[in-house]
């Protein structure tokens, strides 16, 4: 599951473990932003530009929501550690592979 934004006068129930904080005001709604503070880091930018966004994407943020001032980009921590790691093994597999072979 993802970080989510919903309207503050909404549900107050956040799913087990998960937390909701205010977010401010999007697209003229006071929202609060839900998520496992365990497993997310949260970016709001305001009037963000393309090196902003390229340096979050590097980073493993995806845009989780937009309006047309403001930007809230997620990074799930366990995923981007597992690409990470799976992105070493192959690169170990590959190595090992072509020293095996001369």
């Amino acid at each position: 599951m993802k970080p989510f934004l919903r309207r503050c006068d909404q549900a107050p129930i956040a799913p087990v473990g998960w937390t909701a904080e205010p977010a401010g005001t999007w697209a003229g709604h006071e929202v609060e932003v839900v998520y496992d503070p365990r497993r997310h880091d949260l970016v709001r930018l305001h009037f963000a530009g393309d090196r902003e966004r390229t340096v979050l994407g590097t980073a493993g943020y995806r845009r989780v929501a937009e309006d047309e001032h403001q930007e809230l980009w997620a990074r799930d921590r366990v995923a981007v550690a597992r690409q990470r790691l799976d992105r070493s093994q192959a690169r170990i597999d590959r190595d090992v592979g072509l020293s095996v072979g001369t």
